[in-house]
């Protein structure tokens, strides 16, 4: 099967939906599929081994990724080039609202996937949006409005798809997990007579993912335990005020920043820690999570939206009320005692770990792309509209996103 991905940025190190995506497109290839990834133009391309086709893209530092896809003129000509049966897009901006015209134009079924709790991340936006009253109900309405257009919609948990359903999206909804590569991904040798414990951290440093709160809440925990070190990995926006926070709480002979680190350079970390910590409520999966898990890593979290799918409180770990500092404390202080309860529950991570496997995901994939390939063709736009040009499918396109948000069109 000849597999379009389409995705608004897609570089090394942007963070878990670039990963997943490049993961999946390795895993299918592999599975004998032809993919390409439509996407923003970027140098890192070249080493993330998959096949890429890149369009101009603006530079925006607040971004994840730091690049946009403002207007990707040509998709339709690329992927009429490529001669795709199938369109996968993970886009909700333009790349998307591109995607979508171009498969009815070419009459290739898609199907698409919401990656993202969209609300969550207004605070990127130019404006201050996060701070509008009503901004989350017309994130919630975009959301649906967009997704709406495709015959089939995935997304990476159980909580994500029953709040799309909750909030408009009509169209049937598959939760299929992010893929985690469990042949890197897994438990390293046991190290005998280690000094002190490891509570790692992986993530983009950025205020979604409150590493300000679990900065706080190791601190708390430092005092009682002096063998306790706290390792922080990634960059971002954040990164410059996290550190002058770990000088304010006295940390900083105890928290390691080590900013960026490649994907595949990430295994040997999780390896080396004996436990994940995390404070983000806004993951609709959290693939670091995931990924920490395979490692074998017990995780103190916080009970938030996807992440309890993931972490099953008392089995592989702990989850605290979000926003709850002195509740994540007592987790980590508890994981940070005790050896053989860290033993057991990273043994039990292991476990759950696997059921998120690339192969099995790409395996679910494939069951879904043979479904959206065998469905009828779309009744709207007519056929004459779709065999029309870029421009009709584009206005098709359009048309749909407004009769979604709640226009009248006659």
């Amino acid at each position: 099967m000849r597999i379009a991905i389409t995705t608004d940025s897609f570089c090394d190190g942007l963070g878990g939906v670039a990963t997943a995506v490049a993961a999946l497109a390795r895993a299918l290839g592999a599975a004998g599929h032809t993919v390409r990834v439509f996407t923003a133009a970027d140098p890192s391309h070249a080493a993330m081994g998959v096949d890429v086709a890149g369009f101009p893209a603006l530079r925006y530092e607040r971004l994840p990724g730091g690049r946009v896809v403002v207007a990707p003129v040509g998709l339709a000509r690329e992927l009429a080039a490529f001669r795709p049966d199938v369109i996968h897009n993970h886009s909700m901006a333009a790349m998307g609202t591109q995607a979508l015209a171009a498969a009815r134009w070419l009459d290739v079924p898609i199907l698409g996937t919401c990656h993202v709790y969209l609300a969550g991340f207004l605070g990127y936006a130019p404006l201050p949006l996060d701070r509008i009253p009503g901004t989350d109900h017309a994130a919630w309405r975009y959301t649906a409005a967009f997704f709406n257009r495709f015959p089939l919609v995935t997304t990476p948990s159980q909580v994500m798809a029953r709040e799309l359903a909750a909030h408009g999206l009509r169209v049937l909804v598959v939760a299929v997990s992010n893929g985690v590569d469990t042949h890197l991904f897994r438990p390293g040798p046991r190290v005998s007579g280690k000094d002190g414990v490891t509570v790692l951290h992986v993530g983009r440093l950025s205020y979604e993912k409150n590493v300000d709160l679990l900065l706080r809440a190791f601190a708390r925990v430092a005092g009682d335990y002096p063998a306790a070190r706290l390792t922080i990995v990634g960059d971002g926006p954040d990164q410059e005020a996290l550190a002058h926070l770990t000088g304010e709480l006295g940390l900083n002979e105890r928290v390691c920043f080590t900013g960026f680190v490649p994907h595949e350079q990430l295994p040997p970390l999780y390896q080396a820690a004996d436990l994940f910590a995390t404070g983000s409520t806004i993951e609709t999966q959290g693939l670091v999570v995931l990924e920490a898990m395979a490692c074998g890593l017990p995780v103190a979290g916080v009970d938030a939206l996807a992440l309890p799918e993931a972490v099953h409180h008392g089995v592989n770990g702990f989850l605290a009320p979000a926003g709850d500092e002195a509740a994540l404390a007592r987790h980590l202080a508890r994981l940070v005692a005790d050896a053989d309860l860290r033993h057991r529950m990273g043994a039990a991570s292991c476990r759950l770990a696997e059921r998120h496997s690339l192969e099995r995901i790409a395996a679910q994939y494939e069951r879904l792309y043979e479904q959206v390939t065998a469905a009828p063709p779309p009744s709207f736009p007519p056929a004459w509209m779709r065999r029309g040009g870029w421009l009709w499918g584009v206005l098709a396109a359009g048309l749909h996103l407004v009769r979604g948000l709640g226009g009248r069109i006659a």
